[in-house]
């Protein structure tokens, strides 16, 4: 079935998020964005679209304001604090619904973003939205991420400095993707979750000494909704 489109009527009919998410949001902005204001607008109407959207196509669990910020747009924001300043091209690798990667192209205008994404009504809705939010620095590639990469990476030596994953695969299945298909990055960075420690220490030894762990952060996300990581690598 064809992508659906941002239904006007679901848009019409969204309630305001509640202040005090919003605050937490703004509070969260802060070290990227002094005053956030501008980001934070930009941040929230992708939101909007996205809940509007996910009234009839399944772009994310989250179904309300306070699911979407605390449990996604918190993370995202968060995570972005540790992005690397001099990173000029980021790929989303299974980008979704755009998390990160429509958040992060709103925080960073300067910044390349490539969205890459096989399913095609999320690509659809990954071009929608970047043209309603005018994200000039947004490239939707629709494909297995690995080709997409590749096919980009013919036409551009030394394409993609980052590449960011969120909850797309487990971390051993993303690492062999990687490697076996050949795929040109700088650093990975890995949004995980609260068992990324034991799952990287369960991973293959070979599979470890494989990869330079070089960063490694922790925060909480608002609301009990758990503890998460931004994990940078870098093939050894």
């Amino acid at each position: 079935m064809a992508y659906p489109g941002i239904p006007d009527e679901a848009l019409a009919a969204l309630e305001p998020p509640n202040p005090i998410d919003v605050g937490v949001l703004r509070t969260a902005l802060k070290p990227l964005a002094d005053p956030p204001d501008g980001p934070l607008g930009a941040v929230l109407d992708y939101g909007k679209l996205l809940l509007a959207a996910n009234t009839v196509t399944n772009l994310t669990g989250a179904r309300d304001w306070t699911t979407l910020i605390e449990a996604h747009l918190m993370d995202c924001v968060i995570a972005a604090q540790y992005v690397p300043q001099d990173a000029r091209t980021i790929a989303d690798w299974g980008s979704g619904g755009g998390l990160p990667g429509l958040v992060w192209a709103c925080l960073f205008p300067e910044k390349r973003m490539l969205l890459c994404e096989r399913r095609g009504k999320r690509a659809e809705f990954l071009e929608d939205a970047a043209f309603r939010l005018e994200l000039f620095n947004v490239e939707v590639l629709s494909g297995q991420a690995e080709e997409c990469l590749r096919e980009e990476g013919l036409r551009e030596e030394g394409l993609v400095d980052v590449i960011v994953a969120r909850a797309v695969e487990a971390p051993e299945k993303l690492f062999k993707r990687l490697r076996r298909n050949k795929v040109k990055f700088g650093a990975l960075l890995l949004m995980a979750g609260p068992r990324w420690q034991q799952d990287w220490d369960e991973l293959p030894d070979n599979v470890r000494k494989s990869w330079a762990l070089t960063a490694q952060h922790a925060y909480t996300l608002p609301g009990d909704r758990g503890k998460r990581y931004l994990v940078a690598l870098k093939p050894a």
